[in-house]
């Protein structure tokens, strides 16, 4: 047990070891972190997720969104956020709600609504009511689950692609800051959280270093089969727990 997060150092460096690739996943296509890294963390200990996979995974958006700064369009991004802000304290008071076993699946059902929104091919195009109904989605599901992308990138995935990646990481960095902010407000996240997610960083960093030696070498449609597969298969399981 390691003291200072009450976690088994087993469930520590797993935790890490999912974080490590989740994160060279987000890195290399600009996203994929939560999908990989939720259901694997709530696998492996339910108080990993949201709030401690979260603020881990804001290091991440960060830096996705800073190499691709100069696409952002701050227009289109105001709507995402006045939705995103909505959801997010939507999805705290029905976070704050549940109880025991209920949480593993609303976590379970929520991932696999998230991986059927990411295979259903709708096509939809930048607007005023796809970014804030998207937005307020996002929030929803991400303060829930942990899990912001599928709602929102299926507003910008006809999108240019440097401009969807720029969009989609300063929008889940200010997503997963606020979800964190949501849940402390609720009491669901605290200094144990804080400290949990602390301790998840060696894995981030490590996946944020290796990301531009793979990104070229890897073909995003199988590395996108992947994800869902393993989410898919992961929340399967939380279900069946």
């Amino acid at each position: 047990m390691i003291a200072f997060v009450e976690l088994p150092l087993a469930t520590l460096l797993a935790a890490n070891l999912v974080m490590f690739f989740a994160s060279a996943v987000q890195a290399s296509v600009g996203v994929g972190i939560a999908l990989v890294s939720v259901p694997l963390l709530a696998l492996l200990h339910p108080q990993l997720v949201p709030g401690p996979m979260l603020a881990a995974g804001s290091l991440v958006a960060l830096v996705t969104a800073w190499r691709e700064r100069g696409a952002i369009r701050y227009g289109g991004f105001g709507l995402s956020l006045a939705g995103m802000a909505l959801g997010t304290v939507i999805g705290a008071l029905a976070l704050d709600a549940l109880h025991g076993p209920d949480v593993e699946r609303v976590f379970a059902v929520l991932i696999l609504i998230a991986v059927g929104l990411s295979v259903a091919g709708l096509h939809v195009k930048p607007s005023p009511l796809s970014l804030g109904a998207g937005g307020t989605a996002s929030g929803i599901m991400g303060t829930m689950v942990g899990i912001h992308g599928p709602p929102i990138s299926i507003v910008f995935q006809h999108a240019r692609p440097d401009y969807a990646r720029a969009m989609l990481g300063a929008y889940f960095f200010i997503a997963y800051v606020a979800s964190c902010i949501a849940l402390a407000v609720f009491g669901l996240f605290g200094v144990l959280e804080l400290k949990r997610a602390a301790a998840l960083l060696p894995g981030v960093c490590a996946g944020l270093l290796v990301a531009p030696a793979v990104a070229g070498r890897v073909s995003q449609a199988q590395l996108r089969a992947a994800i869902l597969l393993v989410s898919a298969g992961s929340a399967v399981l939380l279900l069946l727990r």
